[in-house]
């Protein structure tokens, strides 16, 4: 062989092995210009117990290449503790793109730490292996609230009056207590008169059916219809029956309505025609108490016998009661 051929056979050699170098070295740019990167920062490194920081984390990669799993946010981070998570943020430029996360952080741990690394995993859309890629950690410096030494301490002050002021609640519940003690005072009042009124109607000395039989006398001789005074000749005629019935009985009646006072000698075996007429006595009553109906003198005259009828009825059918005189 020729030395001008050798010459060529090594010429080529080399040709062979420079395009073969060159191609290895612009296919390991494309495939490392095709892995993603994963990249965090925090906007400080260095602060106050308490204090708050932001901590950022981003992902840039290639269109149609990965499928990113993003990782998931706890609770703390060491010896972080996450205070708000934003949302990702992503955005797409020239067939890359590229995802943003916030977390806003702080500690309660003085001393120097690291921020832990977070995973990212990586699916590749062309059938290869997955694989995870780990954030940096990131160093975090955490220290109690310096003391200013240029500033003078001063010395314990002495004590200062208060200017005490009640609060406007105080007053309302003032108001309030005032309120329920009025009415448990009004309450007690008319417990206690009503109370000596009952009693007052079981200490007379008579028997009920003579006290009775006398109060409708007087109430007869005064002559009140006379003197236009139906309205109170019908009132103290139902107070005498009432009190009668409430003596008779034993217990307090003087409540009661024109119709529950019907209701309750109905109960007993009374004449029938002397409780109809009796009846229709206090239907004439309510008309002149209430309505200022005016009736003649026959019928007040009426009303006041119904009334004298009914007590000689009841007491003669009625059993006698312990201390009622004959």
């Amino acid at each position: 062989m020729s030395v001008k051929n050798v010459k060529l056979s090594r010429y080529y050699h080399w040709s062979v092995k420079i395009f073969l170098s060159a191609g290895c070295f612009l296919q390991s740019g494309f495939l490392m210009a095709q892995q993603p990167v994963v990249k965090a920062s925090v906007d400080r490194n260095q602060i106050v117990i308490g204090d708050q920081f932001r901590y950022q984390v981003s992902v840039t990669m290639p269109d149609n290449t990965y499928r990113l799993s993003w990782f998931n946010v706890p609770d703390s981070l060491g010896h972080f503790r996450l205070v708000k998570q934003d949302k990702i943020d992503s955005s797409y430029a020239n067939g890359t793109w590229k995802f943003t996360q916030q977390l806003t952080l702080t500690s309660f741990d003085s001393g120097q730490y690291s921020i832990p690394s977070l995973p990212f995993n990586f699916n590749p859309q062309s059938g290869d292996s997955s694989f995870t890629v780990l954030t940096d950690s990131i160093p975090m410096e955490v220290a109690f609230a310096p003391l200013d030494s240029v500033k003078t301490f001063h010395d314990i002050k002495s004590i200062i009056a208060v200017d005490r002021k009640w609060p406007w609640w105080w007053w309302a519940l003032a108001g309030v207590g005032a309120l329920l003690l009025a009415f448990w005072i009004w309450f007690l009042v008319r417990f206690f008169k009503k109370k000596r009124q009952t009693g007052d109607i079981f200490q007379s000395r008579l028997s009920p059916y003579e006290e009775a039989m006398q109060l409708l006398t007087k109430l007869q001789e005064e002559h009140l219809p006379e003197n236009h005074q139906e309205k109170e000749f019908h009132f103290r005629l139902g107070e005498i029956f009432k009190r009668y019935w409430s003596r008779k009985t034993g217990a307090y009646k003087m409540h009661l309505t024109s119709e529950e006072l019907l209701l309750d000698l109905k109960e007993y075996d009374l004449d029938q025609v002397i409780l109809q007429h009796y009846a229709g006595s206090l239907t004439m009553s309510n008309a002149v108490k209430f309505a200022k109906f005016l009736p003649p003198k026959e019928d007040n005259d009426s009303c006041l016998q119904a009334a004298r009828d009914l007590i000689n009825d009841i007491h003669q059918k009625l059993s006698k009661k312990p201390g009622d005189a004959v």
